[in-house]
């Protein structure tokens, strides 16, 4: 019975230092943007590729960015899966996932009111490396 209990708390914290070992900060690189402009009737745009830095905290799920709209201000919802993936969405309608392990990531922006969207609707991908 004892060897049972430290057997499931040594497993815990295996699992747990996975995870740790992928926290910290990403340096990310977009390789294509597109998207949609509201102001242009919808119409397909392609967007520059940016450069960004992220923390992403697996223990914690939570990005930290102002580069893509994940200011530490503002709320969050982060989900780590079995894959060790992250997935975030903000209140404010812009949404990261991130694979430490392929180093591919997906970002996207929407915002939806009551009335016809004026900022423009994107997503992107890329890779990021760890500092």
């Amino acid at each position: 019975m004892k060897f049972q209990k430290i057997l499931i708390l040594l497993i815990i914290s295996f699992s747990l230092n996975a995870y740790s070992s992928y926290s910290g900060v990403y340096y990310c690189t977009e390789n294509g943007a597109t998207g949609f402009s509201p102001e242009e009737d919808f119409k397909r745009t392609a967007f520059h590729e940016i450069k960004f830095k992220a923390k992403i905290d697996f223990e914690k799920e939570e990005v930290i960015s102002e580069d893509i709209f994940f200011p530490k201000i503002w709320r969050q919802k982060c989900l780590v899966n079995d894959v060790s993936s992250i997935s975030c969405i903000s209140d404010q309608g812009f949404s990261f996932s991130f694979n430490p392990i392929s180093r591919y990531f997906v970002r996207g922006n929407y915002f939806s009111t009551n009335k016809k969207p004026s900022d423009s609707i994107a997503v992107a991908y890329g890779t990021c490396d760890k500092f």
